[in-house]
Parts: structure tokens; sequence; C-alpha cells
């Protein structure tokens, strides 16, 4: 049997382990990818990717593709309450994907489909080198203390196996890998059971001019794609016949029946839960596999992402030597809480029957958690979080460019004030350490003119130093990298 080598296997092409796939080629990581799909799902699923989720974009250059294919479609940034969508609107609002980010983000949302967010996903991994297999199923795993191996089937339906030293796990809420660990599930097994009724109709006549992007009709939540030529109507099951199914699309709709045609109709059982391990040995788990939100919000795969952008980060420096093993320690603290917080709310909102607006700053810069006072999380004003270690570092244009830019190709950056020359020499031997200098005020960073911030790949400050103190820079970077006893910041970020 054929063995293939890789750093990294990533099981599922969807979004998210399509995303983890550019994370890593994008950096110098080249993973092999296996998803049992031969092609993109052309199912209804997100459309909104918040400013966090297009930062992460951003710093892989897949970002200006996807506003580009944003900027070919009809305008979409409200949702409404309707009587019918043909028929009078009883509410309507501005999606917060929609609100204007520019003070804290150097990213707008993105109101895209994901079919169309994969494809381009996809075409980058594929140029920055990531090997793509779709149509390659999963079969079985087995790890050792250094590697794991997986077996393969390929299109043929012939069997070969990949060694390597990480496997990702994105393969869906279903997870084999996940059940072939053992590994349990926390939470609401069963929020409502849903009917999904898909259909093809002209949708134009009644949706042009009108920047919707979603509708709720009584208890029917109605979608439909970029074109407004096709589009789904969910609801409470009540196991209705092709009958009843077309007649509920039309209700919904507010349009006679001889313009509807249904192509599909599942149940399918919504719920909300939390992986009990992110984690089992060299095995990882992202996305889907790891939690489950009611689709309200764009949460899930907003928060699959960031699953994605945590871990590769980590994934890169250990595989690159920068980092010790231990640092992958602090996926699942970093990123299980997030997921908890995501899912409560989305649990919460979906029951509601309602679909509240989330704040601007959560949308924007992400909830902090600070367990170590076992404190509520706090989505607060924008610029409440000024360089603390376990923040995102704060966007500042610095002529045309934004601080976050300053964090490349997978590195660490150390951020000094105006006059932080005493860390030059501190810096001198890193050469995994990108150094910069912000040449004027430092207020927005919680640092004095002379102060520092350690910011690892994803952003996120690991250290802050607010005037100069270079001696205690080392230990610092130690701790980042987990060379050193104690642990890293924990973060919670959308």
């Amino acid at each position: 049997m054929n063995v293939d080598h890789t750093p990294v296997l990533i099981v599922g092409g969807s979004i998210v382990g399509a995303s983890a796939a550019l994370f890593l080629a994008a950096r110098g990581i080249t993973p092999v990818l296996v998803e049992k799909h031969p092609a993109v799902s052309t199912r209804l699923r997100a459309k909104l990717f918040y400013p966090r989720t297009m930062e992460a974009y951003r710093a892989v250059g897949a970002d200006t593709d996807i506003y580009a294919r944003q900027r070919d479609l009809p305008p979409a940034d409200h949702a409404a309450v309707v009587e019918s969508l043909a028929g009078s609107e009883v509410r309507r609002w501005r999606l917060p994907a929609a609100e204007d980010f520019g003070a804290v983000s150097p990213c707008p949302s993105a109101l895209v489909k994901q079919a169309d967010l994969e494809e381009i996903v996809r075409a980058h991994a594929r140029d920055a080198g990531a090997d793509l297999r779709f149509g390659h199923r999963f079969l079985d795993l087995t790890q050792s203390d250094d590697h794991v191996v997986a077996r393969i089937l390929d299109t043929n339906g012939e069997p070969y196996t990949v060694e390597a030293r990480y496997l990702l796990a994105a393969d869906g809420n279903d997870s084999a890998i996940r059940e072939k660990l053992g590994i349990g599930r926390t939470g609401e097994q069963v929020v409502s059971d849903v009917r999904e009724i898909t259909f093809a109709a002209d949708l134009r006549p009644v949706l042009d001019g009108r920047r919707l992007a979603m509708a709720w009709a009584g208890q029917a939540y109605l979608s439909w794609n970029t074109t407004h030529d096709r589009g789904a109507v969910s609801l409470p099951d009540t196991s209705p016949d092709a009958q009843e199914c077309r007649a509920l699309v039309s209700r919904t709709l507010g349009l006679p029946t001889t313009g509807i045609t249904v192509t599909g109709s599942r149940p399918w059982r919504m719920s909300g839960w939390v992986a009990d391990s992110y984690r089992a040995g060299r095995v990882f788990l992202a996305g889907d596999a790891a939690h489950v939100t009611p689709p309200v919000g764009g949460f899930g795969a907003n928060l699959g992402i960031q699953d994605a952008w945590n871990l590769t980060a980590k994934l890169v420096s250990v595989l690159r030597g920068d980092a010790d093993p231990r640092l992958l320690d602090t996926y699942e603290p970093e990123r299980r809480v997030v997921a908890e917080l995501t899912v409560d709310q989305a649990v919460l909102r979906a029951r509601a029957g309602d679909r509240p607006r989330l704040s601007e700053a959560a949308v924007a810069i992400g909830y902090r958690y600070p367990l170590a006072h076992n404190e509520s999380p706090v989505a607060d004003e924008p610029d409440r979080w000024r360089g603390e270690p376990g923040t995102r570092l704060p966007h500042l244009w610095l002529s045309g460019t934004s601080t976050l830019d300053l964090v490349r190709d997978g590195r660490h950056l150390l951020l000094t004030g105006p006059h932080g020359h005493a860390w030059t020499q501190a810096t001198r031997e890193a050469d995994f350490l990108d150094v910069a200098t912000l040449p004027h005020s430092t207020e927005r960073c919680g640092i004095g003119e002379d102060g520092a911030l350690l910011v690892r790949p994803d952003h996120v400050i690991a250290w802050r130093a607010t005037h100069a103190a270079p001696h205690a820079l080392a230990d610092a970077v130690a701790r980042a990298l987990g060379h050193s006893s104690g642990s890293a910041p924990v973060v919670a970020l959308l």
C-alpha cells in the first residue's frame, strides 16, 4: 500500500478544513487535505463572515478576492420579519455583519454565501501549495507518540496510507474521527426538529432593491442564493408530503405555486453542543467536529474558522521548531471556552424565536473570558481593551497599513513604542521574531513610549511591558512558545 507523508493531514474540506489548509500553506507548511465529497456543497449555509474572520483571510491574502466576489452580488445587508416575502414587512434591521467597524478593524465583514467563500479559499490554498484531495474518503487511523497514520480511499476506491505528524479533524458534526476517539459531547442534543424545504423560483421581482439577506415569516426561516433563483424554507418539522411542501413554500413566499418547484425536503435536528475534548494525542478537532451551534448569526462558521486560525498558528510554530510541542496544549482551553459561550448564546436565540443583534464589540473584537478570575464573558465598547495580554492587538492605521499587518508569515512580533530602542539588542538572536516600532502615540496599545507588546502569529497579545524591560523578554518569549512552565494567556475570540 502506498504511503504518503505530510506534516499535517486535514480530514474535511468544507470551510474550516479548507481555511486550515490555506493558513498552513501560506506559512510554508504543506498539508494534505482529504474530503469525501467531490465538490463544494451547493446547500445554502452561512453567508455572514465577521471582521475577525476576515482579518485572518487578510493575513494570507485571500480577503481581496472575497470582497471582490461580494461586490459582484446584489446588496444584501438587512434581515426582516415579514407576513410573506412578497407581503408586508413587520420589522427590519441592519445585519451586524454590515455595521461599520472601521474604528477597530481594517476589515469590514463579508456577506457572501459559504460556497463562494470555500471556492476562493480552496483556490488560494492550492496556489500556496496545499495538496487538496476531493473524493478521497477517510477510513481509519492509528497513532503513536510521534505520528498519526490514516487509511484513505482514493477516487477509484483504492486504499492508501497517509502518515502525518498531526491530524486535524474537520469532518463535520457527525465526525467519524471524534467517534473513533471516543470523545463525547456536552450540551443540547435536541434544540428542535426542523424541516428544510428547498425550492427553485424566480425571486427577483420581490427581492430586487430590498437589500434583504434573509427573512422570517411566522415560524418559517427563509433564505436564498445570491442569484435569487433558489432558496430554502426551514420550519418546525411536521413531516409534510410533497403537495404540502409546495403549499408551505408558496405561503412563505407569497407567490403562486405555479412558479415554484420543490427540489428537496429533509428533516434535521437542531443541536447545540461542545465536544468534551478537542484533542486526543496528535489528533485535534475543529469546526463542527468540535462544536455545533444552531444556525443563527453565522456563529458556527466563524467559530470554526477561528479554531483553524488559532490551531494552525501553533502548529506552524511547532513544526518550524520555534515552539515546544507543549504549546499545542493551549489550543483546547483557548477555543473550548469560546465555543461554550457561543453555543449557549445561539441556543438561547434559537429558542427565543428571534435573532437579536450582536453588539459591535462582540462582532469586531470578540469576547474576553478571564478564566483565572471566573468572571462572566464581557463584550464592551470597542476600545475597552488596550493591549492587555490575552486580547487581540488593537488596530491602528500606520500610513495605510494596519498594525495587524505587521504580523507576518506565522512569526511572532515585538511591537515597541516610538522610543523602544532598548529592545533591539534583546531581539538580535530571535530569528523567528519580527520587530516593529510605532511611530506615534501608544495609548491604544496600553504601553508607554518605551514599552512593547509581544504579539502571537494569530494577532493575540502574549505579553506586555508598559515600559522598557528588555531583560524580561527572553522569559516572556519562552512562555509564549511553550518552552517555559506557566500557561499562556487564555484567549476567547469570535
